[in-house]
């Protein structure tokens, strides 16, 4: 059986399925993940992601906290990029479905942790790389322009395509 797609996703984690959806706008993607999807370092991540979301807060004050933080070993003008681009990326999982946790006012329930001199840390209570990963998987598993292959190896790809026959992890006498 050959399959064609436009792109080729390898893993499942925030950074595959982010891209997977993005790119899904633009042709056929394959995501290929060797667990089950939700089965990632992402689903892990106990702690939030800092963004400036409010004032008195400010890029200036997140840039200077993260650059003391790294003993000015950081790249600055990464960090810079990071920074500015964090809000933008807060929105992005809020709009695949991400719950973060919020006030009773309806304000975020931001948390301060080390390193921050504001707080700016937006989180869903203490597992939002799970929430994180729920968020994602449902929109993979619902797109129309996403095939999702689970329990499969990029290196199985690789050594078909070599091959050219239909490649078992229990073949011992497999060369390219």
């Amino acid at each position: 059986m050959e399959l064609k797609y436009d792109f080729l996703v390898i893993g499942s984690g925030l950074g595959g399925l982010s891209f997977a959806l993005k790119a899904a706008a633009h042709g056929k993607v394959c995501l290929i993940t060797k667990a089950e999807l939700e089965e990632t370092n992402t689903r892990y991540a106990q702690g939030g992601i800092a963004a400036v979301t409010y004032k008195p807060d400010s890029y200036a004050k997140h840039v200077e906290d993260t650059l003391v933080a790294g003993d000015h070993l950081c790249n600055e003008e990464v960090v810079k990029m990071v920074v500015k681009e964090a809000p933008a990326q807060i929105e992005e999982l809020i709009q695949w479905g991400t719950k973060f946790d919020k006030q009773s006012s309806g304000k975020w329930d931001l948390a301060r942790e080390g390193g921050h001199s504001e707080h700016r840390i937006l989180h869903h209570k203490d597992n939002t790389g799970q929430e994180i990963q729920r968020a994602l998987s449902v929109q993979v598993r619902k797109h129309p322009n996403i095939d999702l292959l689970e329990k499969h190896f990029a290196v199985d790809l690789i050594t078909q395509h070599h091959l050219g026959m239909l490649v078992k992890r229990h073949l011992s006498d497999i060369e390219c």
